[in-house]
């Protein structure tokens, strides 16, 4: 059955083309210049933390800063795509978001910085939202995890190329330069890239001049079945037992995912006492495992959930990934040397990011027409844990003056994100829904 399904799929490519992949790949394109300066900022906290004599909680706050726009833009980013259209809110939030990204190359105290991380959240807030309605419409349903494993993998090489550019800079003028030019030339590419999407980017296959007609009915005789959303209140959610699971495990994730990628570089430097050159490649090295194991761990999941069933197959992948970071960080902490550390963070940040399959959660939980409520809540609880744990490791840093205790609390919270999405949620739909 697998066999005749796989073939029909490379048949149904050759045939009636591939329009739709490049549209996949152009979404890719956008997460990764979505994050190509977040890279770059974490990376430079180090050099930054001596030029504006910042504290570990202006530390948190810069590396972390744009969540904060991402709280502010939650409530408005659904209205703004449905207003004027994945394509004209994507381009025109990615040319003011590039343009953020050009003038923080001329900060000149933290609170610029701060207020520069905060309006790029805000820019940047409608990419993920808009990248996935994009892609639903563009994709056939037996395509869509493995197209939103790929555009979601574009976070891990926006990290490694703003960590390969930054050490290229380094390499050539001094390193109280190099920051600047890294953020003048990351918000100069990501505007032309959005100029290029303005012409070649299409909200949906019917309106693509040069799609084929094979290629047309293919995707929309595939398609999701699609409903009228729904809401319903919020005693009506906080009543499920897999609501909270959900909320609370991938809440954890997020903290442990945005608190590393705020925290890991400075970690590096000063707990592990490395050139800021090395620091550099070790970071694109321990994300570029990320990457591998996004598009492993997805392809892994949906496997076993066709063949195991949901419950099974999405356990199994979150086990992975909270485990694997909770005794990845445990075993980094009592690392010898720093190659050690090093090489376990590589195997840690491989499980970690199997947590892509996140994206599949509401698809197994609710019904479709309260799929959008409820990735709102999962986007409301993410971006809570995203900016409270870094700032709570930021204060363990000024109390201890060391980094242990902080590494702690990330294995802690990775076994809280483990009991809510393993122990708690089961991936069943959830009571009381019609």
């Amino acid at each position: 059955m697998t066999t005749n399904v796989t073939e029909n799929e490379n048949t149904t490519f050759k045939k009636f083309g591939h329009l739709r992949w490049t549209i996949v790949l152009l979404m890719f394109a956008i997460i990764t210049f979505d994050y190509i300066d977040r890279g770059m900022m974490t990376v430079a906290l180090p050099i930054l933390t001596k030029e504006f004599n910042l504290s570990p909680y202006l530390v948190a706050i810069i590396g972390s800063g744009f969540t904060y726009g991402y709280l502010i833009m939650n409530p408005v980013v659904g209205f703004l795509l449905d207003r004027y259209g994945a394509k004209r809110a994507l381009t025109s939030f990615g040319l003011a978001w590039g343009t953020v990204q050009t003038i923080t190359a001329g900060a000149f105290s933290a609170i610029y910085l701060v207020v520069m991380r905060v309006l790029l959240g805000v820019t940047e807030a409608v990419g993920f939202p808009g990248v996935t309605s994009i892609t639903s419409k563009w994709l056939a349903k037996n395509e869509k995890a493995r197209s939103a494993t790929i555009q979601d993998s574009g976070v891990n090489i926006g990290i490694v190329l703003g960590s390969v550019i930054m050490l290229a800079l380094i390499s050539v003028v001094a390193t109280s330069l190099a920051w600047r030019l890294g953020f003048l030339i990351s918000g100069i590419l990501t505007i032309v890239l959005m100029l290029i999407l303005m012409i070649v980017l299409v909200d949906s296959p019917e309106k693509h001049p040069k799609i084929t007609k094979g290629e047309l009915e293919y995707i929309l005789s595939n398609q999701d079945t699609k409903v009228e959303q729904s809401k319903i209140s919020i005693k009506d959610w906080f009543k499920h037992r897999s609501y909270w699971g959900s909320m609370v495990g991938l809440g954890a994730q997020a903290g442990v995912f945005y608190g590393l990628f705020t925290w890991l570089p400075m970690y590096l430097s000063y707990s592990r006492h490395i050139s800021f050159s090395l620091t550099l490649g070790y970071t694109a090295l321990i994300w570029s495992f990320g990457f591998i194991g996004e598009i492993i761990g997805g392809f892994v999941i949906d496997y076993l959930n066709k063949k195991y069933g949901p419950n099974i197959g999405m356990k199994v992948g979150f086990t992975v990934s909270s485990l694997g970071v909770s005794f990845g960080l445990l075993a980094t902490i009592f690392a010898s040397s720093t190659l050690a550390a090093v090489g376990i963070l590589m195997v840690t940040f491989l499980f970690l990011r199997w947590s892509g399959i996140q994206w599949a959660v509401s698809s197994f939980l609710v019904p479709s027409k309260y799929s959008g409520q409820f990735g709102g809540h999962i986007g409301f609880w993410e971006t809570l844990w995203g900016i409270v744990l870094p700032l709570v490791f930021g204060a363990t840093v000024a109390i201890s003056k060391a980094y242990t205790e902080g590494m702690y609390l990330f294995v802690l919270v990775g076994l809280i994100y483990f009991i809510g999405t393993v122990i708690v949620t089961s991936y069943k739909p959830m009571g009381s829904f019609s």
